[in-house]
Parts: C-alpha cells; sequence; structure tokens
C-alpha cells in the first residue's frame, strides 16, 4: 500500500471517531494513539500527553515511550514544543521524535507525541498528517468544553 493511501486512511478512521464523541475529546485521544500506532508501521509510539499544573502528563499512548509518564515545564523537548508554538521534530540515532503542541485560544492543553523508526520512513507527508490531528483536537476540545 503506497504511503499516502495508508495515510489517507488513518485520517478516514480518525474522522469516524471524531464525529462520533459525544462530548468526550478524551475518547478521541485514545483512538488517535491507538490508530496511529497500529496502521503505520513506522511509528513505535503515539501519544497524547496533557498540561496539568505545571507539567506534561502522559494522558494516554500506545506502543513503547522513551519518555517518563510526567515531565516538568522547562524540561525536554515538550517545552520546547510548547514554547514554539510548532511542531519539533529531533533525530536521535535510528529515532526520530515529534513533539505536536494543540491549544484552547493561546492555552496549552497538550501535545501529541510520535515516536518512530527508522527515520527515513517518518517525512513530511507524516507531520502534516499530527498538524491535522492537533487541528483536530483544537476543534474538538472547543465543542466538547
Amino acid at each position: 500500500m503506497r504511503k499516502a493511501d495508508l495515510l489517507d486512511e488513518v485520517r478516514a478512521e480518525i474522522g469516524v471517531v471524531s464525529d462520533r464523541l459525544n462530548g468526550s475529546v478524551e475518547r478521541l485521544y485514545r483512538s488517535v494513539a491507538k490508530v496511529l500506532y497500529q496502521k503505520v508501521p513506522a511509528y513505535r509510539y503515539a501519544g497524547v500527553y496533557l498540561t496539568s499544573g505545571y507539567q506534561f502528563r502522559e494522558f494516554c499512548g500506545a506502543g513503547f515511550c522513551p519518555h517518563v509518564p510526567v515531565v516538568p515545564f522547562g524540561q525536554g523537548l515538550f517545552s520546547l514544543a510548547a514554547a514554539r508554538g510548532s511542531v519539533v521534530r529531533e533525530q536521535t540515532g535510528a529515532q526520530v521524535e515529534i513533539f505536536v503542541p494543540f491549544y484552547r485560544g493561546h492555552h496549552l492543553i497538550g501535545q501529541l507525541v510520535v515516536v518512530g523508526t527508522p527515520v527515513h520512513h517518518i517525512d513530511e507527508e507524516d507531520i502534516a498528517l499530527f498538524n491535522e490531528i492537533a487541528s483536530l483536537f483544537e476543534t474538538k476540545v472547543e465543542e466538547c468544553m
């Protein structure tokens, strides 16, 4: 299957869940992590970290996460992505980590985190998908609040 077709299949599956939330954005977070991990072999981890107090806390995830479940503000790539307000992509050896923040207005809600291998399988098509998902999260947070 071509990568574009695979990512379109992922979009469609996430869209179906998104249309049936019944006021629970948390269900969307869980479904996104599960779908990304199960459908795309290059994704070794997909998860959502939400802000809580002065920290990022893993809300849900699928696969092996190289990060601790609670990351204080000011530490690591989570804070770098939050400060920039945009995607941060970090390559370490054959692994790539992507952090995509999402907001409610100007308030940081959390981040979509995806870890993949091998590096060359994660490209701009994937980044575009992650940005679309973050935008969907922002829309659904508004609708469900």
